[in-house]
């Protein structure tokens, strides 16, 4: 019998216990504890399960006396066994207490435990568990609900219900494209209805967004072009030849725009250092363009299998150890109309395979040959066994996309883009949500570090989802989260999708 009997003076408990009242809340003010009317729960565990959770009796409990709730307010970890738990509660000198289980469905009583008798019964924590301890006079009472709190969700899910979907920052009633890229530390997100072209600028995507009309040269912009370096915007203007390509205009704002004299792309791609990368289209077939410095070159012809289209957009990469740096992207059409499976890079050289992830055989999981995939970088905890802590590491991501077969609603991962790649199937890591996530193609994304606290400027605006266990949320307000948004795309209908959906692994918000 887990039983602690204190034999002090009365004035001297009296004043304890005011004491340790007076520091849990102003609320318990009126409570006074004397040895006869003591029904404090001093301590309360799980016995130790290795088949449960490691350590599982050092998981801590939180004993709320004022309103009679013991619980653990770091959530165990998704798909826990908690029906046959065995708690170890400690008190100061009840005459009795009594354990009922309630089912949770329909609230009949399931079980009846006089813990002072045999405190070695296993409880199904998966019901309304409550504890009614009497205390030494006989007659005072209080009674407590205890709950053992599990992660609703997968903890490496990539949840994009946490925090609900918006329409995209724009005047324009009815879009029909946007282009999302980072620039200058803020997110800017073009639109375009086919007529009118818009530019929101936000430094936080959830809350406030500046948002500005504007005019392109040649009075057409191809937002889907639209890529960003340093200290550029780029996108391709004017009406296509009879090549099809279009005029390289710059833009330092996102708002004015300037045509580059001579230098006309069918495709852009990205920007390494400060060399913008593409394709241009000639009679004899397409070749590699670049544009830098002012100077334009458009010759060595692409290979076969390299894509002319419907590139995802690219991420730099930066070998500390060698001091090289590379540019990727994946997926995209060849000038066959098939799609690509590969992930290419360029290393200020030449483009070459990296990884041919769609390729049966290849690393890892086969990644389908698509167009349209958002390819970008985030973060994921690695669990280190020995020292039962995570470490956080930079993560590669492939999501979405459009193949042969329609839209996909898929994510696969890595930590090393040459390496092995891990589809995130239902009920593994990184799994992605289907609440409130319509899969899509052609969207954008953007990374932004910031509070896992809405501003109250946002709440008006966001549509929030139904997500009851956001309400366990452990992370302090001044901490931030990497939240994934992303913006845009088309969906299985080729319909637009004119919303921000904002995702994150679900473990980096407590």
């Amino acid at each position: 019998m887990k039983l602690t009997r204190l034999f002090l003076l009365p004035v001297y408990i009296g004043a304890l216990v005011c004491g340790l009242v007076a520091c849990n809340a102003d609320d318990d003010a009126d409570l006074i504890y004397t040895s006869n009317t003591n029904t404090m729960v001093r301590t309360f565990s799980l016995a130790a399960d290795i088949d449960v959770l490691t350590n599982l009796s050092y998981r801590y409990f939180t004993i709320d006396l004022v309103k009679g709730q013991i619980f653990n307010p770091d959530s165990f970890p998704y798909g826990t066994d908690i029906s046959a738990l065995v708690p170890e509660i400690t008190f100061d000198n009840p005459s009795s207490v009594e354990i009922t289980v309630f089912n949770k469905d329909d609230g009949s009583l399931l079980k009846t435990i006089d813990y002072l008798a045999d405190d070695s019964d296993s409880i199904d924590f998966n019901n309304d568990v409550k504890m009614k301890v009497v205390a030494a006079d006989g007659v005072t009472t209080q009674e407590y609900r205890i709950e053992v709190r599990v992660h609703q969700v997968q903890a490496d899910s990539l949840v994009w219900a946490t925090l609900g979907a918006h329409t995209l920052p724009t005047l324009l009633e009815t879009p029909v494209a946007q282009k999302t890229v980072a620039f200058g530390d803020k997110a800017y997100c073009f639109t375009t209805d086919g007529t009118a072209y818009n530019l929101g600028v936000s430094s936080t995507p959830a809350d406030q967004w500046d948002l500005y009309a504007f005019a392109p040269w040649g009075d057409t912009l191809s937002v889907s072009t639209i890529v960003a370096s340093s200290d550029t915007i780029f996108a391709l203007c004017g009406t296509p030849d009879a090549d099809g390509n279009q005029t390289l205009c710059r833009s330092t704002d996102g708002l004015t725009w300037t045509p580059v004299a001579d230098a006309r792309f069918a495709a852009l791609i990205g920007v390494w250092g400060e060399r913008l990368m593409g394709v241009a289209a000639t009679s004899a077939g397409y070749v590699h363009a670049t544009y830098e410095e002012g100077a334009y070159a458009a010759e060595m012809a692409v290979d076969a299998d390299f894509p002319v289209s419907g590139y995802s957009n690219t991420i730099a990469y930066r070998d500390t150890s060698y001091g090289t740096s590379q540019i990727y992207f994946f997926g995209g059409r060849c000038a066959d109309d098939s799609y690509s499976g590969h992930i290419w890079a360029y290393d200020g050289e030449r483009w070459a395979a990296l990884s041919n992830v769609g390729i049966a055989g290849g690393a890892g999981s086969s990644v389908s040959p698509r167009e349209g995939a958002l390819f970008f970088s985030y973060y994921n905890d690695e669990y280190n066994a020995e020292s039962d802590y995570f470490v956080r590491r930079i993560y590669y991501y492939i999501l979405g996309g459009k193949d042969a077969s329609g839209v996909c609603n898929d994510l696969y991962y890595t930590n090393t883009l040459g390496g092995y790649w891990e589809q995130a199937a239902k009920g593994t890591p990184l799994y992605v949500s289907n609440m409130r996530f319509t899969p899509r193609a052609f969207a954008s994304a953007y990374i932004s570090e910031e509070s896992s606290v809405v501003p109250a400027t946002s709440l008006s605006t966001w549509q929030w989802a139904d997500t009851p266990y956001l309400s366990r949320m452990t992370r302090s307000s001044n901490e931030v989260v990497p939240y994934v948004y992303v913006l845009g795309g088309y969906d299985s209908r080729n319909n637009f999708i004119d919303e921000i959906c904002r995702g994150v692994v679900w473990r980096f918000t407590f």
